[in-house]
């Protein structure tokens, strides 16, 4: 950080960030059943049709733009090859009905994005998804162009809610230009007196019907963990109509997702920058590929075990994520990774059971993340963030886009649907409506598809949470309703001593100081620099061996084949300079630590 200067306007901002209390109580049931599937066509109502040629201006704009017709091809990152296309969703109707914009939507890899930037076949918006290395190049090449006028003339959403963010960006990803030329997502804002969410983010969510059918024995520590799990898939070795099914199960495709999520997330960690993992307590990061007794290599060493019990399902290796999340909707996977993959209508369906769901179990692990909406100034940084391409001819009307989907109506149709179809004002208060209001139902999560809620969070500068005027947050599907919380929700809830909802559990738990969650906003991860381009080639290089060799760690016959093969990992990484590239992050880390205390930002 040896190259930033002392910023009045952003000490200013940071120092009187202030935390407005959501009076709205917030959960997750309505995306339990979230995939990586394509949205459907679906028919909107006649109010959210595409307009002719001279739609409404957008109110909040404060512009007097044209609105004739136009089309944003947009580079949003993922794997799902099928969301490739113009984006024909109620939410994207409503989008061209109200701003004359389509989207064309573009999705890839990191080698997908470097492939566009190299061979300047730019979309007109460009998220950082998985080339957040190339932020100085592409500012250099002028292939990225600045912000700061676009936002103070058709930004003002932008610049009320997110100055803290335009700041850091300008202080951390401008090439020292000290202008903005990404706006990051997920911006977000604390409460002083935070509810819990209906569950944490991410974790081992396991099958509550099967737990109970064992007794629902009590567990301390992962061991026992474990050892239910084994018990749970002995007596419930395949599923209803003879499928096979397997405690515990990943996937393959370049994605680390499955080993630095599950365990790391359950023991109070999360994925950070670099291969690293930073703590929830007191910020203290881990050096994936290199700590022995890590959090990620200890993360490893569960799925070894598990893999020896015969509880891990050895297609793990090789299946995509699809095969992956219709193994837990069908129940030949009883543990899933993350909230948004917990069976919902799709696995009661499958298996006749009422009760069946994928939730966090308490007890064998101290980490529930993500519980309550925290501060984000700076929201997810460059992981991703959008810009805008030298290329694009209407940067007027794109800034226009972005400030709509960073305001409330915008956002509050981002994440919950159309007013009036989706949601509506009834009694006083925002509620959802309609088959939004239903999640329970069959086909909800098609129906979640075909409005498109699960789709563009990628240009929101907003976290879903976001606390809107009316004091709830822009996802009303985030608002706990008791008519729509789960029988195996209340089942779990009551079982450990709440009311309602499993977060009820978990915030008793991390109140008397038997679990954790990542409630602390760290100042300095706003500031750490890019590594050097060598540097964050050695790290590629390193996810991709790591890839290519994760069979072989938890397929380990017995602790001394796993020790053998993670030593050998070991010095194969250093071999390849991880050691180095770590070592210049956590100076790049020190240097970010020093500038936030010289600028009091703690």
């Amino acid at each position: 950080m040896s190259g930033m200067k002392k910023k009045t306007s952003l000490l200013a901002m940071v120092a009187s960030m202030s935390l407005l209390a959501m009076t709205a109580c917030s959960g997750n049931n309505a995306t339990n059943n979230a995939s990586s599937s394509a949205p459907a066509s679906g028919t909107a109502p006649a109010s959210s049709q595409a307009a002719a040629s001279s739609p409404a201006a957008d109110p909040s704009a404060g512009t007097d733009l044209p609105r004739d017709p136009i089309t944003l091809k947009v580079f949003i990152g993922g794997s799902d090859a099928s969301l490739n296309g113009v984006w024909n969703t109620s939410i994207a109707k409503v989008i061209q009905e109200k701003l004359g914009i389509t989207l064309d939507l573009i999705t890839g890899d990191a080698v997908k994005a470097k492939t566009l930037v190299a061979g300047g076949d730019l979309p007109d918006i460009l998220s950082t998804a998985g080339i957040s290395d190339l932020v100085d190049s592409l500012i250099q090449s002028g292939q990225v162009i600045p912000l700061d006028d676009l936002i103070d003339k058709y930004g003002p959403n932008i610049k009320k809610n997110t100055p803290q963010a335009l700041e850091i960006m300008k202080a951390s990803a401008s090439n020292n230009t000290g202008k903005v030329y990404f706006l990051p997502v997920r911006v977000n804002k604390a409460s002083d007196t935070p509810v819990p969410l209906s569950s944490a983010l991410a974790g081992f969510y396991t099958r509550w019907d099967l737990y109970k059918a064992i007794g629902a024995p009590a567990m301390t520590n992962e061991d026992d963990f474990l050892k239910v799990n084994k018990e749970i898939q002995d007596k419930f070795p395949t599923t209803k109509d003879g499928k096979k099914a397997y405690a515990f199960s990943a996937w393959a495709g370049g994605d680390m997702f499955p080993y630095i999520i599950s365990y790391p997330f359950s023991m109070g960690y999360n994925n950070w920058s670099f291969d690293t993992s930073i703590g929830a307590v007191n910020g203290d990061v881990q050096d994936n590929f290199l700590q022995k007794d890590g959090v990620f290599w200890n993360g490893i060493k569960f799925f070894n075990k598990a893999y020896r019990m015969g509880i891990f399902d050895p297609e793990g290796f090789t299946q995509k994520i699809d095969q992956y999340i219709a193994k837990l909707n069908n129940g030949q996977v009883y543990n899933s990774a993350a909230s948004f993959w917990m069976g919902g209508a799709d696995l009661v369906a499958n298996t006749g059971v009422a009760d069946a769901e994928l939730l966090q179990l308490p007890g064998p692990f101290p980490g529930y993340m993500a519980l309550y909406p925290k501060d984000a100034p700076g929201g997810n940084l460059l992981g991703p963030a959008r810009a805008i391409t030298k290329a694009n001819k209407y940067p007027e009307r794109t800034m226009e886009l972005f400030n709509f989907l960073s305001g409330d109506e915008g956002g509050r149709l981002l994440f919950t649907g159309v007013k009036g179809v989706d949601w509506d004002v009834v009694d006083g208060k925002p509620q959802l409506i309609g088959k939004m209001a239903k999640p329970s139902d069959p086909g909800y999560s098609d129906y979640l598809k075909s409005v498109g809620t699960t789709t563009l969070n990628k240009l929101s500068n907003l976290h879903e949470a976001w606390p809107a005027e009316d004091g709830y947050p822009l996802d009303l599907k985030l608002v706990i309703d008791p008519s729509t919380v789960t029988p195996a929700e209340k089942e779990l809830a009551q079982q450990f001593g709440a009311e309602l909802y499993p977060g009820q559990v978990y915030d008793k738990l991390i109140k008397d100081g038997k679990a954790v969650t990542d409630s602390k906003y760290f100042a300095f991860t706003a500031f750490v620099k890019q590594l050097s381009q060598p540097n964050q080639q050695v790290m590629t290089k390193a996810e991709t061996y790591f890839l290519a060799n994760v069979a072989k760690y938890i397929m380990a016959k017995d602790d001394a084949a796993f020790e053998a093969a993670q030593n050998k990992a070991i010095d194969d990484f250093k071999a390849m300079g991880v050691d180095k590239a770590y070592a210049e992050f956590h100076q790049l880390i020190d240097d970010a630590k020093a500038f936030v205390k010289e600028n009091n930002l703690e």
